[in-house]
């Protein structure tokens, strides 16, 4: 048995497809649809992301202000070491070559600084020629 094969030329050039109104229609809600859902997790996805980023830069805020709280408690015992009265008496002696007054060096003063001094306060250094550091007192008076 032989089987014909028939060809057959259909020309659809002339052909027009009608516009379904109502399908357009669904098919743009539906696009508009998925656009707003898009825009809300992009949103909601940035949000997160955000507070994510936000915690990171309080977690490093946070550990700079213990490192910055651990520097002043160390400056502070620094300054509380310089500022003891030991260590200034103990400069004083050795590398500044002070000592204590003696007695003799000692002036007491029967009146107490005023709150200003005067203007036209002169040293008389002929008075006090046993130390010049009471003539330096003097003029600052």
């Amino acid at each position: 048995m032989t089987e014909i094969y028939i060809v057959k030329q259909i020309d659809n050039s002339r052909l027009r497809k009608e516009v379904d109104y109502e399908r357009t229609k669904e098919c743009l809600l539906l696009m508009s649809l998925g656009v707003l859902c898009l825009l809300i997790f992009l949103f909601l996805a940035w949000q997160h992301f955000q507070i994510i980023r936000d915690g990171y830069a309080n977690e490093a805020l946070k550990r700079e202000l213990n490192q910055l709280a651990e520097v002043n408690h160390q400056l502070k015992l620094e300054r509380a070491s310089l500022r003891s009265p030991q260590r200034i008496d103990l400069i004083a002696k050795t590398k500044l070559g002070l000592c204590a007054p003696s007695y003799s060096q000692i002036v007491v003063l029967s009146d107490p600084f005023p709150a200003e001094p005067t203007p036209t306060l002169l040293a008389k250094t002929e008075k006090y020629l046993i130390d010049p550091s009471v003539t330096k007192l003097h003029a600052i008076r």
